[in-house]
């Protein structure tokens, strides 16, 4: 696991409880969602919590740093002098793995949309791919897959490509890639689940923390018939939750409906090729934040014994939200310092 490199010394307990919010809050003004995904007691006194914020629709809030968090233990703020400790987004405890599917029926290449899509994939893949040296550039992955009427998707571009080379390998999309007028949406829907479950499979077992988020994009509806409506809704519904699923449709040939369905995180339609880059742009924004969402909590708890509660609280500007979990600090000692 990428934390063990923080917790290299034996996990006392794991202790995952979600409780109500801060005690005394009043539930109405509370609108950002701590969810904790794990945590970490170590000896002698460190405490880890990994966790996403999200607003009440699901975005996620990037960019909060250490002045936005309160620490409690036991409803007791605890300071900065009673706990060192230190707050950080995701790059170094997280993978995010990104699946874009792109229709490229007939109807598509064939048409005067094609240089539109190209124009708002690359933009999208410019919205959610860290720039070369940032921090998060390893915990951040894309990939491009494609489909027509075939019984399964094509892989265009794979997940250990750099920005450039994702975007050059959609530049590459010609007209030539396919003859196929169908139109397999239902059978995409179902693989391209099937590819996001078997990113998130191996991350686990490598023993890491991650989650994944696929976009599928078409202009219009199945047309194969290769599968039905019900299996894509089935595989969407028994999808993992840490799997993120948004839909974007283009003209109107599409049924709005069934992608609404499809795309239970989000679904944004455009009616025409001049707002395809918007939209894209749209989702794009949606799942960066997601992305940088996560963040680690490290600090040497001043508690010497027993279960304990702890609270972490964000306050920014009118943004305000909590989560409490228990940990246990029995055997808990002075000797704490943060790496």
């Amino acid at each position: 696991m990428k934390t063990t490199t923080f917790f290299s010394r034996v996990i006392i307990a794991v202790s995952i409880v979600l409780l109500s919010a801060c005690g005394g809050d009043d539930d109405a003004n509370l609108n950002l969602r701590i969810t904790i995904e794990d945590q970490f007691v170590n000896l002698p006194s460190n405490v880890s919590v990994f966790f996403k914020v999200e607003d009440l629709a699901g975005r996620g809030q990037a960019g909060l740093t250490e002045a936005d968090f309160n620490i409690y233990e036991n409803g007791s703020l605890i300071s900065e002098f009673e706990a060192v400790r230190k707050i950080q987004p995701n790059e170094q405890v997280f993978d995010y793995n990104i699946i874009l599917v792109l229709d490229l029926s007939g109807s598509v290449l064939a048409g005067e949309s094609l240089g539109s899509l190209k124009n708002a994939a690359k933009g999208f893949i410019d919205e959610v791919m860290p720039t070369e040296g940032s921090a998060s550039l390893d915990a951040i992955k894309a990939e491009i897959w494609w489909f027509d009427g075939a019984e399964n998707l094509k892989l265009l571009s794979p997940a250990n490509g750099s920005a450039s080379e994702l975007k050059a390998d959609i530049d590459n999309i010609s007209p030539a890639m396919s003859s196929d007028n169908s139109t397999n949406l239902y059978g995409a829907v179902i693989q391209s689940m099937e590819v996001a479950t078997q990113r998130l499979t191996q991350t686990r077992q490598q023993d890491e923390i991650g989650s994944s988020a696929v976009v599928i994009f078409t202009d219009g509806t199945d047309q194969a018939n290769r599968a039905t409506k019900g299996q894509a809704l089935d595989a969407v519904n028994r999808a993992d939750p840490d799997i993120s699923i948004y839909t974007i449709g283009l003209g109107g040939e599409i049924d709005e409906s069934v992608l609404g369905q499809i795309g239970r995180t989000s679904f944004v339609s455009a009616v025409n090729i001049g707002e395809l880059l918007e939209k894209f742009s749209e989702i794009g924004d949606l799942i960066s934040g997601r992305a940088n969402s996560y963040y680690l909590l490290e600090y040497c708890s001043p508690k010497r014994s027993g279960e304990n509660q702890l609270t972490i609280e964000v306050v920014k500007g009118s943004l305000r939200g909590s989560a409490n979990t228990l940990f246990d600090a029995s055997n808990f000692n002075g000797s704490c310092n943060l790496q």
